[in-house]
């Protein structure tokens, strides 16, 4: 006889490549952008250990904090977004956690 039953409601994983994607390459010259935000102070700690490690390759690191997303504000943001991303050769937006 059954007492309890525990429905569990998580979804699977999705599907994920397990592609890198391209190489950077040397990174020698290159500006590195950090994509922050923050609702998510656990990125403070990967910048944080990833700029000098950057630096030491020789690259230039740019820190962006995305701001908010409504309003006049969300236009500068848009606005900066749009500076953020031509200005860097390689951009951190995410972990991918």
């Amino acid at each position: 006889m059954e007492r309890i039953r525990v429905l569990d409601p998580t979804a699977p994983p999705p599907a994920v490549s397990t592609d890198p994607g391209p190489d950077a390459g040397s990174l020698a010259g290159k500006t590195i952008g950090f994509r922050l935000d923050q609702t998510w102070q656990s990125f403070f700690h990967v910048r944080d250990e990833w700029v000098g490690r950057f630096e030491e390759a020789g690259a230039r690191v740019r820190v962006w904090d995305a701001g908010h997303r409504v309003g006049e504000e969300g236009e500068q943001t848009r606005r900066e977004l749009g500076e953020f991303a031509d200005a860097v050769d390689i951009a951190v937006v995410g972990l991918g956690n």
